[in-house]
């Protein structure tokens, strides 16, 4: 597979000489999804901003599309590789929806044509079509999240950066919206993401990096939600659905597959019951077992599941 990006050595300490990154390399492929997790002041925010060349240090490689970025210019690094911020209102700042989804085009010289064409593409993508002439401050917080989205896109860029893109979203929109990231990914667009939120984190990332001043582990989300002593030495948490089943085995039912997503979890529960005959037992006793301490940290109830 191609390299859409290449970190060698990336080291970055701030104006006040406080390091923030430290010997950082990376290579992720043309069109994966990659999440990124640490811990608050992990440096994820940083390290973003030099793959688009906001920020710059002379210790490090770093190629996009093989290309090193300190040799691009501004447009072609906009063109190559676009970000979106966690706050939509960092984004929007113009007076109409189309003049913010404009800005990008109308800046890279393209004639009127192609600038009101890429609008309305980019709308269309985040499901904004016909909000052109609104006003950004009167929108949803998830409707900003995707014009802020559909600025960007106007610029289409071959890789997509995320801050937090789930955050402070209510269940719909965070799940419209991870829908609008998972088919800009399938049309091709490499994504790379940084989130605390890692109940969504299954569905956006085929690999995941821990971040924490460099990187501490990469693999699957699997991989990583099993290693409890990685999250906990970085004040990470796996997913609800995967502790609870990390619960059932300590209490003695074998789950097959230990799940990471609701999908996958009514599917391991049904094969668990079917497996128990039709019904599954748990006993919480007053007492914190052992095994399962590091899960939950107390039980003081009784609970059963019936088919």
């Amino acid at each position: 597979m191609k390299e859409a990006i290449c970190v060698k050595g990336l080291t970055y300490s701030y104006p006040d000489g406080t390091p923030a990154l430290g010997d950082i390399n990376i290579t992720i492929n043309e069109g994966e999804k990659i999440v990124i997790i640490g811990p608050n002041g992990a440096g994820k925010t940083t390290f973003f901003l030099h793959l688009n060349g906001t920020l710059k240090s002379q210790d490090n490689r770093i190629l996009i599309k093989g290309k090193d970025i300190n040799g691009m210019s501004n447009s072609e690094r906009i063109r190559k590789v676009g970000i979106v911020f966690q706050d939509p209102d960092d984004q929007l700042f113009m007076p109409t929806i189309f003049d913010d989804v404009a800005f990008g085009p109308i800046n890279m010289g393209m004639p009127e044509e192609e600038v009101k064409e890429r609008v309305k593409k980019a709308l269309s993508k985040v499901g904004l079509e016909g909000f052109e002439e609104r006003v950004p401050h009167n929108l949803s917080y998830g409707q900003k999240k995707r014009a802020a989205l559909a600025a960007v896109l106007s610029m289409e860029p071959e890789i997509l950066i995320l801050d937090e893109p789930t955050a402070n979203l209510d269940p719909k929109s965070r799940a419209d919206f991870i829908k609008v990231i998972n088919n800009l990914n399938k049309e091709g667009i490499t994504t790379m993401i940084a989130m605390h939120d890692v109940n969504a984190l299954p569905d956006l990332a085929d690999r995941v990096y821990v971040l924490n001043k460099g990187i501490i582990a990469e693999g699957s989300p699997m991989e990583i939600f099993s290693d409890w002593d990685l999250l906990k030495d970085n004040n990470l948490e796996a997913p609800d659905i995967f502790k609870f089943f990390k619960v059932l085995g300590c209490f003695g039912y074998n789950c097959e597959d230990l799940p990471l997503s609701l999908d996958e979890a009514v599917e391991v529960l049904a094969r668990t019951i079917e497996k128990e005959n039709g019904h599954v037992h748990l006993h919480i006793h007053e007492h914190t077992h052992a095994e399962v301490k590091d899960v939950m940290h107390s039980y003081n109830h009784h609970t059963t599941w019936h088919e």
